[in-house]
């Protein structure tokens, strides 16, 4: 439901604004993404992972590892407003080609400050096994933008939506911190800001790691996106990422099961059984995938009349959205082996994959940009053959060596 009321949001945006002025929309959206993703990624995985670890044996660790991923989410959040204000007149000029975005990019700082605090709760929530407070969560989200967006786009296009996704922003930061303080308690886990050196060195050890992991891929994905604006224009953007909202669609079962993923691998990890954690591993691929597949396949074949929903200004994108389908079900693939890869603490190999992924996207979407929203799908589907190709071959080589050989964790890198 959270997942059909955001594509309704979706659309309804989308129908309001237009194809150029939604493609604005969503470079805005996307730069800010690249901001959190890059400076908050991190914290969240690490709350889960070390939240799952130690919530059974150790509740002073766990306390801890709330405590430091929630006060560092407020500070890195706080720190990036003013930088992002006094970068958008750069971006919005020499970056994205359009000076007029300026406001809109300081506006959206305010939106990457609370998906920082977010990314902090959900991590924590993730980490406690609180699923259904994190799929509530989602729900409200979904109500906040149907709401708060549409109204907003209606009444001041571009900059009026981005309002609206500060709305959102703050209703599911309230309702998340709620959540994870019940679940906290419920839990036993009072969270504590005393942090010393060890708990320092977590966050170089684990966090850094995740960081540099989304620094190989995710301005990757920013960069094709603006790239497709500058040589086919933001209306081609704007239908591109209405594809990608459908992408997401798809992906919302496998992503909702995948939450699941990191911190029980992580707990199975650590009482050392590889039985379990080899059937888990194979159980959660087919949850994660199955969806994935038979939604990909229903959107692929429907994609004539789904596009019709967006108006006029988009009919010609049936076949980024059936491309786009075909990237999702191999990034549904993929999901598990990721989670694998962090929760053996292989950080080395994280970082090099996304390496290539990102490498693989940039490669693609310089041949293919230039042909508009379809091509950039194609380069989408490019990466998801390559990573899935290397994926599965290293997927099984990572386990043979984590459990028939005796090797610390922290040493699994890419032979």
């Amino acid at each position: 439901m959270a997942s059909g009321l955001a594509m309704a949001a979706n659309v309804a945006c989308a129908r309001v604004l237009g194809s150029a002025h939604f493609g604005e929309l969503a470079i805005v959206l996307g730069t800010m993404n690249l901001f959190v993703t890059l400076f908050t990624s991190g914290l969240s995985m690490t709350a889960s992972k070390y939240v799952a670890e130690n919530r059974a044996t150790d509740l002073a660790r766990a306390a801890t590892v709330v405590g430091l991923s929630w006060s560092t989410s407020i500070v890195v959040g706080i720190l990036m407003i003013p930088m992002i204000i006094t970068l958008s007149p750069w971006l919005s000029r020499d970056m994205l080609g359009a000076p007029r975005l300026a406001r809109a990019l300081s506006l959206g700082a305010v939106v990457v400050f609370f998906g920082a605090l977010n990314g902090s709760q959900i991590g924590t929530l993730s980490g406690l096994e609180a699923f259904k407070q994190v799929a509530f969560g989602n729900l409200v989200r979904g109500i906040g933008t149907i709401v708060f967006v549409t109204i907003g786009a209606v009444l001041d296009g571009v900059v009026g939506a981005l309002w609206g996704y500060v709305g959102v922003g703050a209703v599911t930061t309230i309702y998340y911190q709620t959540a994870a303080h019940r679940a906290c308690a419920a839990e036993g886990i009072v969270p504590s800001y005393r942090f010393d050196r060890d708990d320092i060195r977590m966050l170089w050890r684990f966090t850094l790691p995740v960081l540099l992991t989304t620094v190989s891929f995710t301005p990757a994905a920013w960069w094709s996106n603006v790239l497709l604006a500058k040589r086919s224009g933001y209306s081609e953007a704007g239908i591109f990422n209405a594809m990608v909202h459908w992408q997401l669609f798809i992906l919302f079962f496998s992503n909702a099961v995948s939450r699941m993923g990191l911190p029980i691998l992580s707990n199975l990890r650590a009482e050392q059984d590889a039985t379990k954690y080899k059937r888990y591993l194979a159980v959660n691929f087919v949850l994660t995938s199955a969806p994935a597949v038979v939604i990909g396949i229903l959107v692929a074949l429907f994609s004539p009349l789904i596009i019709k929903l967006y108006g006029p200004s988009f009919q010609h994108g049936a076949s980024a959205l059936s491309l786009m389908s075909l990237a999702a079900i191999l990034s549904a693939m993929n999901i598990p082996v990721g989670h694998a890869i962090w929760s053996l603490e292989a950080t080395t190999a994280a970082a090099l994959l996304a390496l290539l992924n990102g490498a693989s996207l940039v490669l693609a979407s310089s041949v293919l940009a230039g042909h508009g929203a379809t091509g950039l799908a194609g380069a989408y589907v490019i990466m998801g053959v390559v990573q899935t190709a290397v994926n599965v071959p290293f997927m099984g080589w990572l386990l043979r060596r984590e459990f028939t050989v005796t090797t610390a964790p922290e040493t699994c890198a890419i032979a």
